[in-house]
C-alpha cells in the first residue's frame, strides 16, 4: 500500500476555533512531525499574516525529510509568497461547486477553468510542485469536476485533492466518487481532505485510499474547521495495526499529540481513541478479569507500543481480580476471607462516593484486615497556586490550564495568587514535568506548589 499521510496542523488545524500557535510553536511541530515520519506538512498559507509567512519560511529551512507545503487561494501574490518562502509545493485552491461559484466568488464554469488554469501556470513557472484543490469537491457536478481537475492536470499540477468541505460523505459513497474521479480523470495522485462533521471522516478517508487515492489529509489531535479532519493518531494506528502498515513511527505519537494539546489549548477528551486517558483503561469485572489474564482479550494492540500504560480502574463494578492486583501491586497481603470484605467494602464506598483512588483502597485494606500498612500509593495530589502578568485576563490563563491533562479543577481567587489548579498526577517526575510546562505558559509569573498529605470529606472521611 503506497499510503501516505499530510499533516495539516499547522494551516487547518490553526483554523480550530480559538487555537493559535506561536512562531517557535510551530516549528516544534514540525520537528515533531516529521519524527513520526509525515510524507508532507502544509505549513499555513503565508497571505494570511506576517507570523505565518515567518514560520512557513523557517520550517522549510529546516532541511526536514517531509516535502513542505504552502496553501494559497488562486491569486498571484499568494503563489508569490509562497515561493519566498522556499516550499516544495504550493496548492493552488479554488472553489468548484455551483454553491460557492454562484454566491461565493460570483464566477461562471469557464471564468473559474481559466483562474484554475492561469494561476496553476503562474506556479509552475516558478519553479514549484503545484496540488490542486477543487473547494468543495464532493457536492460539484461530477461532469465539471472532471474538467476541473483535468484543466488543472493539464496546466501542471501533478497532486489534486478530493475535498469533502462540508464532512458530508458517507465511506460507501465516498469510495464511488473517489474511483469514478480516479478513474476518469488523467493520471494524477490524488489526496483526500475530509471533514469530520458527522464523525465519518476517517472512515471516508480509509475508503477513498482503498478506491485508489493515495494520500489522506491529517491533523493532530483531530483539530481543524469546525470539527476538524481525521486525527493523525488514529490514522496512523488504524493502519498500523489493522492494514499491517508499519511505514510511521508511533513511538513519537503521545509525544507530539501531548505538545499540541499543551500549544493549542485544545483538550483531548479522555474517552479519545488511542491519546484519551481511557483508551487503556479498565473498569468492569469481565474486563478487568480478562485483561489481567490475556491484555489482548480486551486490547487490540499493547500500550505501551506508543508509549502508553495499562490503568486497571477499581470502583462499584470491580471484581475479584482487579482489587486483588491493586492489592499486590502494594504488597499487600490478604486472605480470601479479607478479600471478600475489602471488595464488599469498596463496592458499599463506591456507591457513595464518584472515585476511589488507591488511597482509598489502601484505607480500606487496613480496615478490613486491622493491620496498618506501611505504603505511599503513586498518586500524588496537589495545588499549584500561580501569579499572572499585570497586563494578562486571568481568565485567559485559566482557559490554557483547564486543557492540561492533569489539572483536575482551576479556581480564579483573590490575594497574593490569581489562581488555584488541583492536580492528579502519578509520581513526582510528572508533577515536576507538569510545573515545568506551567512556566512556559504565557502570562504565568510565578507558580508555588503545595503537595496534599491528606484529604478531607465534608463527612469528615479522610483519603
Amino acid at each position: 500500500m503506497k499510503l501516505k499521510i499530510l499533516d495539516t496542523t499547522l494551516r487547518d488545524g490553526e483554523q480550530t476555533p480559538y487555537v493559535n500557535f506561536t512562531v517557535d510553536e510551530k516549528v516544534e511541530i514540525a520537528k515533531l512531525l516529521d519524527k513520526i515520519g509525515v510524507d508532507m506538512i502544509e505549513a499555513g498559507d503565508p497571505s494570511v499574516s506576517p507570523k505565518i509567512y515567518e514560520a512557513i519560511k523557517k520550517i522549510a529551512s529546516l532541511n526536514l525529510n517531509a516535502e513542505i507545503l504552502a496553501h494559497s487561494l488562486a491569486k498571484k501574490p499568494g503563489i508569490d509568497k509562497a515561493k519566498e518562502c522556499g516550499v516544495d509545493r504550493v496548492v493552488v485552491l479554488y472553489p468548484t461547486s455551483k454553491i460557492h461559484l454562484e454566491t461565493k466568488v460570483y464566477k461562471t464554469e469557464d471564468e473559474a477553468i481559466q483562474i484554475i488554469e492561469e494561476h496553476i501556470k503562474y506556479a509552475v513557472s516558478l519553479g514549484l510542485k503545484v496540488r490542486f484543490t477543487p473547494e468543495d469537491a464532493t457536492r460539484t457536478e461530477f461532469d465539471f469536476l472532471v474538467r476541473a481537475c483535468n484543466a488543472a492536470i493539464n496546466a501542471g499540477a501533478d497532486r489534486i485533492s478530493y475535498a469533502d468541505t462540508l464532512g458530508i460523505m458517507q465511506p460507501h459513497i465516498f469510495y464511488d466518487k473517489v474511483k469514478k474521479l480516479k478513474d476518469t480523470i488523467l493520471p494524477c495522485e490524488m489526496d483526500l481532505h475530509c471533514h469530520d462533521d458527522f464523525g465519518l471522516a476517517l472512515a471516508n478517508g480509509m475508503a477513498g485510499i482503498r478506491a485508489g487515492a493515495n494520500c489522506i489529509h491529517v491533523c493532530v489531535n483531530g483539530l481543524g474547521e469546525r470539527t476538524g479532519v481525521p486525527d493523525l493518531a488514529e490514522t496512523i494506528m488504524s493502519y498500523h495495526i489493522l492494514e499491517k502498515l508499519e511505514k510511521y513511527n508511533i513511538e513519537h505519537i503521545m509525544e507530539v499529540s501531548e505538545y499540541v494539546e499543551r500549544a493549542s489549548g485544545f483538550f483531548i477528551p479522555n474517552n479519545n481513541p488511542i491519546t484519551g486517558l481511557n483508551a487503556f483503561s479498565h473498569k468492569s469485572g469481565v474486563h478487568t478479569d480478562g485483561v489481567l489474564k490475556n491484555p489482548s482479550t480486551y486490547e487490540a494492540f499493547e500500550p505501551s507500543l506508543i508509549g502508553r500504560e495499562r490503568t486497571i480502574i477499581v470502583d462499584k463494578y470491580t471484581g475479584k481480580r482487579a482489587v486483588l492486583s491493586k492489592l499486590e501491586h502494594y504488597d499487600i497481603e490478604v486472605n480470601d476471607e479479607e478479600l471478600r470484605k475489602i471488595i464488599e467494602e469498596i463496592k458499599n464506598v463506591g456507591d457513595d462516593r464518584k472515585i476511589l483512588h488507591d488511597t482509598d483502597i489502601i484505607e480500606i485494606a487496613e480496615k478490613v484486615t486491622n493491620r496498618t500498612s506501611d505504603v505511599i500509593p503513586k498518586g500524588i495530589n496537589a495545588l499549584i497556586l500561580i501569579s499572572v502578568e499585570a497586563e494578562v485576563y486571568t481568565t485567559t490563563v485559566v482557559r490554557h490550564l483547564k486543557n492540561f491533562k492533569h489539572i483536575k479543577s482551576v479556581f480564579e481567587i483573590t490575594g497574593e495568587h490569581d489562581i488555584s489548579a488541583y492536580i492528579k498526577v502519578q509520581n513526582t517526575a510528572e508533577l515536576n514535568t507538569l510545573i515545568e510546562e506551567l512556566r512556559t505558559v504565557q502570562g504565568i509569573k510565578t507558580t508555588s506548589t503545595k503537595i496534599v498529605l491528606k484529604k478531607h470529606e465534608s463527612n469528615g472521611k479522610s483519603k
